[in-house]
């Protein structure tokens, strides 16, 4: 909790390097910052962040658990130790991230990452609380073999960073350093829809699992980003649970709960013996995807929510320790309800039911402080 004081930091951080990137992607003439492609990934990344103040401590408390009651060695918080085990969690990282893409039901938690057809540091953003709790699964090796539970989040923090730099299409191949470390170039070629570069590039830091393990490839032709089919909404709650709903679609048209079960654990390629399924109309051929326009008063209510939302977010995580329960709750509810608002805002749709919704939670909050 203590850390997360420095939230608003953090989030003043990002915004300045994707405002950056905005200014000198548009200085050269390339078009990556499409309105509601950039709203949705920054709608996932407050979504990601809010949920993060209440699982972080959790997963420390997990952690924790693991290592005072199965832990192998005693491994100390020492620099070396420390780069040890970013390497160790590099290791893990390939495999859980090679995972997400080839078990359906972990893809359903990280295809949000992948779906934005353009390309910047706000793709990074664009994650669930979801990919948060799989993680955990996979890092759990690491305090059972007796690194504490700060050097093993502190791995996070460490992978979590250097990933979020890769997002840009700024920065060219940088020769030699691509033998070893994962590029902007290697995690393009991640991002890209194109058959060549499907299910290539899982490295987190390090470039040479993919190389070892037979996933690498390396940046040949123009990348086009997204998915092979779109999304066809940039609705909140659509991006969340999309994937899921069309799992539940594609189970319901297999005649046994054994096929059931395997499209679970089945990649998003998998054809059963019966036939190939159907999806949902939401997904569409690629370039195929709707976009609006927008007036300048409906992107400036868009824009104005989307700031008061991460000031708000900048306030939990400082005062988080000092609320209330009945004041976080409904502060909470109202971030929540703000996410479901802007997202529906992006597709147009009518929000006065919402708008009634979040200003009574406001006089909650009015109520309770002055009460």
């Amino acid at each position: 909790m203590e850390e997360d004081k420095y939230l608003g930091l953090v989030i003043s951080f990002v915004l300045f390097i994707i405002g950056l990137e905005y200014l000198l992607t548009r200085s050269k003439g390339k078009r990556v910052f499409r309105f509601q492609n950039t709203i949705s990934n920054l709608l996932m990344g407050a979504f990601d962040r809010v949920a993060s103040l209440f699982m972080v401590p959790l997963i420390y408390f997990y952690y924790g658990f693991l290592y005072e009651h199965f832990r192998l060695l005693s491994i100390p918080e020492t620099m070396g130790y420390f780069v040890l085990a970013v390497f160790l969690s590099d290791f893990i990282w390939y495999f859980y991230h090679r995972s997400g893409h080839r078990i359906n039901l972990f893809w359903g938690a990280h295809i949000i990452h992948h779906q934005s057809e353009d390309y910047n540091y706000t793709v990074a953003l664009n994650l669930t609380p979801f990919q948060v709790a799989l993680r955990v699964l996979f890092w759990s090796f690491m305090p059972v073999l007796g690194f504490t539970p700060k050097v093993v989040l502190g791995t996070h923090l460490v992978i979590g960073l250097y990933q979020f730099l890769l997002h840009t299409t700024l920065v060219p191949k940088l020769g030699i350093i691509e033998r070893i470390f994962v590029t902007p170039s290697h995690h393009r070629v991640h991002h890209g829809s194109n058959e060549a570069y499907l299910d290539k590039n899982y490295g987190g830091v390090l470039i040479l699992w993919d190389r070892l393990f037979g996933t690498f490839q390396e940046e040949t032709d123009s990348v086009t980003y997204g998915l092979t089919k779109d999304v066809n909404s940039r609705d909140f709650l659509t991006t969340v649970f999309h994937y899921y709903q069309n799992l539940i679609f594609q189970m319901k048209q297999l005649p046994s709960l054994q096929q059931k079960l395997a499209l679970l654990i089945k990649g998003p390629d998998w054809v059963p013996e019966t036939g190939a399924l159907q999806s949902l109309s939401l997904y569409v051929d690629k370039g195929k995807a709707s976009y609006f326009s927008y007036t300048l008063a409906q992107k400036a209510y868009i824009v104005l929510n989307l700031v008061a939302l991460f000031i708000c977010l900048s306030v939990i995580s400082y005062y988080v320790t000092t609320f209330s329960s009945i004041l976080l709750f409904s502060i909470v509810l109202w971030v929540l309800a703000t996410l479901v608002l802007v997202g529906k805002r992006l597709e147009k749709k009518r929000t006065v039911r919402l708008e009634i919704y979040r200003l009574g939670l406001m006089l909650v909050w009015c109520y309770i402080s002055f009460s």
